[in-house]
């Protein structure tokens, strides 16, 4: 074999070696860049929570001002996480708010008349929706972590990457405890005594929330719920169908609910994987009385209906007579 050819030989070989070289730095380099970009969003849901954190126990204490334990540990992960500067950091601070914020969900069970605050509710509602949106970016940057730490160790990429100090990511593993998703309520702020929540199995797949913000009214004034719904999953679409039946006489003013017949008044819509959305919903009154607000919450993932989730809630609410004026 002549000198030339081996030389030919030799140049295409440094060109495909070079062309896997370069190919190969740059997928590094790509995953590692959506690993951190995905991070800043979970950083940005968790910076949200932590800014709503301040005014959450300052209307908690003032109504229960000597759970001062569960207050100072608020404090101190807020503090933590606002002083962080690594990830690492950042992490551990975020699992310190998350478990000290279930023991302050635990002060709330314990004290009804917090679930007759305005300001609190309002405040719970964010927290409530940041959470949710914390769950899905969580996965999400889960999964980043998990693509570009297979890379790392799969050869001959490994080469490249330890010429190159690339270091595996670290996950986002939730404390014990806290694994679990929201449960699907159908719940009140317990204005008026004697209403309960009723709550179902927590589902791993989803999150979905129905619950009263203003259930205790004057005649006249609207009925007000909140219905929130995550898709906690990454590949199929997620199809909510939500039922209400309110009580004889009043009606659903939503927008987004159509009359189905026999008092019912129904909507339907699609989640994208890791997609949420947030519907008010409106109930006119008619008359004065104790009743109860009826409805079903069906979803069910893609297109197996066979394995779709039905759970029927009650909703007690009040409804008063205008008090004359200057009464």
């Amino acid at each position: 074999m002549s000198s030339k050819t081996l030389l030919a030989i030799a140049f295409v070989f440094v060109l495909l070696f070079g062309g896997w070289f370069f190919v190969t730095y740059n997928g590094l380099v790509t995953a590692q860049e959506g690993v951190d970009a995905q991070w800043y969003q979970v950083e940005n849901q968790y910076q949200r929570r932590a800014d709503l954190i301040p005014n959450l126990v300052d209307t908690v204490k003032g109504i229960v001002a000597h759970e001062e334990k569960t207050f100072t540990e608020l404090a101190k992960y807020r503090a933590e996480w606002n002083a962080a500067t690594t990830q690492d950091e950042k992490i551990a601070a975020a699992k310190g708010m998350d478990s000290t914020l279930s023991g302050l969900q635990v002060i709330v069970e314990n004290y009804p008349q917090l679930k007759s605050n305005e300001n609190f509710l309002a405040l719970q509602a964010q927290l409530e929706g940041t959470e949710n949106r914390i769950a899905v970016e969580r996965m999400r940057y889960n999964e980043k972590v998990r693509d570009y730490n297979i890379q790392l160790k799969r050869m001959p990429t490994s080469i490249v990457a330890n010429m190159y100090g690339f270091k595996d990511k670290t996950y986002f593993e939730a404390e014990r405890g806290t694994e679990e998703v929201p449960v699907v309520t159908f719940g009140t702020p317990a204005a008026t005594p004697g209403l309960t929540t009723v709550t179902t199995t927590p589902i791993a797949s989803a999150s979905v929330n129905l619950y009263g913000e203003k259930t205790d009214v004057n005649i006249g004034e609207d009925i007000i719920l909140k219905l929130s719904a995550v898709n906690l999953i990454t590949k199929p679409v997620m199809n909510v169908q939500v039922i209400l039946i309110p009580p004889s006489g009043m009606s659903v003013t939503s927008s987004e609910f159509a009359t189905s017949g026999a008092g019912q008044f129904t909507t339907t819509y699609k989640l994208d994987p890791g997609g949420a959305r947030d519907i008010e919903v409106r109930i006119k009154t008619s008359q004065v009385g104790d009743f109860t607000v009826r409805g079903r919450v069906i979803y069910y993932f893609g297109d197996n209906v066979s394995t779709a989730e039905d759970h029927t809630l009650e909703l007690p609410i009040k409804v008063r007579a205008k008090n004359p004026i200057g009464g």
